[in-house]
């Protein structure tokens, strides 16, 4: 049998590999090799070596050369904080498995986000663990909440004062211990409803502090758009780097996880976005795909490509966040980002 010939001068690949084959050695092999990596760190002559097994490894190799040549992505700052970021950002909820994360980011996406409170801090201290030995390449993303109830003064007086940056303080602290580093780049608060507590003047005392001392690089916060009101007050503000907020081209989504329904006012969203960048704020947007799949006339067939094309066009938009749970969802959603 001919074996297809391959040549690898640095991070270029010249290639002969039949389409067949690379597609079968794709679905025997990329799973495996990937659940290896993330039980063991697996290095660059280890990987090769396995990419040089067969028909298959060979197709496997040419596959995965994206991790040396990711560069190709171009990537967007978010707001004025100068943090460049894929246009994608690998939403990791919906994950527990290291591997899937790993296979994300060779894929060109450097821009995850995370929480405190995915899987009791699990999740963010999984993205601490995939993240190890390559920190300084990746953009994290984290969010932690500020509720009322562990507020007993509800933010008045000094107590209430003390109470914020007590609270703040012990989050930011579990983060940082769960995400395995010494530095976040965004650190948002989580699901804003309370425009008192977020605007209150010790929350933002704490946010600017940690920010000058280098241990978060921008901060902001995430919230839904029946609380337009906060970004609205930001924008007047000019204080948070940073909003979270759901934005797709149906104007409505139905969680996967609860089922309930939101929808917002599309017109006014884009007009507070819109507002949002030219202030130089970053925006964020989640629930991307949770608006179902797009087409932007009729002679093309709907997808959910089409509807992060969509979200992307907006120039206030800095990157689309997508809850990924398989490494077919990953593939959908970097498989055009270099054309």
């Amino acid at each position: 049998m001919l074996v297809p010939i391959i040549l690898i001068s640095g991070s270029k690949l010249i290639k002969i590999i039949p389409k067949i084959f690379v597609n079968f050695a794709l679905i025997l092999n990329r799973n495996r090799i990937y659940h290896n990596m993330g039980k063991k760190q697996m290095s660059r002559k280890d990987f090769f070596a396995k990419a040089f097994t067969g028909i298959a490894g060979i197709s496997l190799l040419s596959e995965h050369l994206s991790v040396f040549s990711s560069s190709d992505v171009q990537l967007r700052s978010i707001g004025k904080t100068g943090i460049m970021v894929s246009p994608i950002c690998f939403g990791a909820p919906r994950t527990n498995e290291e591997s899937l994360l790993k296979y994300a980011l060779d894929k060109g996406l450097n821009f995850i986000d995370t929480g405190q409170s995915y899987g009791n801090g699990n999740n963010e201290r999984l993205v601490g663990s995939a993240t190890t030995g390559m920190r300084k390449k990746v953009v994290i993303q984290t969010k932690i909440r500020m509720d009322e109830n562990e507020l007993p003064s509800k933010g008045k007086g000094k107590k209430g004062a003390e109470e914020i940056r007590k609270v703040l303080s012990a989050k930011l602290e579990t983060s940082l211990k769960s995400l395995n580093t010494d530095y976040i780049d965004v650190l948002l608060i989580h699901d804003a409803n309370n425009e008192n507590l977020l605007f209150h003047s010790e929350t933002m005392n704490f946010f600017a502090e940690m920010k000058k001392s280098g241990i978060i690089k921008a901060h902001g916060f995430s919230t839904h758009n029946d609380k337009m009101n906060l970004p609205e007050r930001n924008n007047s503000e000019a204080f948070y780097d940073v909003i979270m907020v759901p934005f797709n081209f149906k104007g409505s989504f139905v969680h996967s996880l609860t089922g309930n329904y939101s929808e917002w006012n599309q017109e006014k969203l884009i007009s507070i976005l819109t507002a949002a960048g030219n202030k130089g704020i970053g925006v964020i947007a989640m629930k991307t795909c949770s608006g179902g799949k797009y087409s932007p006339s009729p002679d093309i067939e709907p997808s959910y490509k089409e509807s992060v094309l969509w979200v992307l066009k907006h120039k206030f938009i800095s990157s689309a966040a997508i809850a990924m749970a398989n490494f077919e969802q990953v593939d959908e959603h970097t498989g055009w980002l270099k054309a």
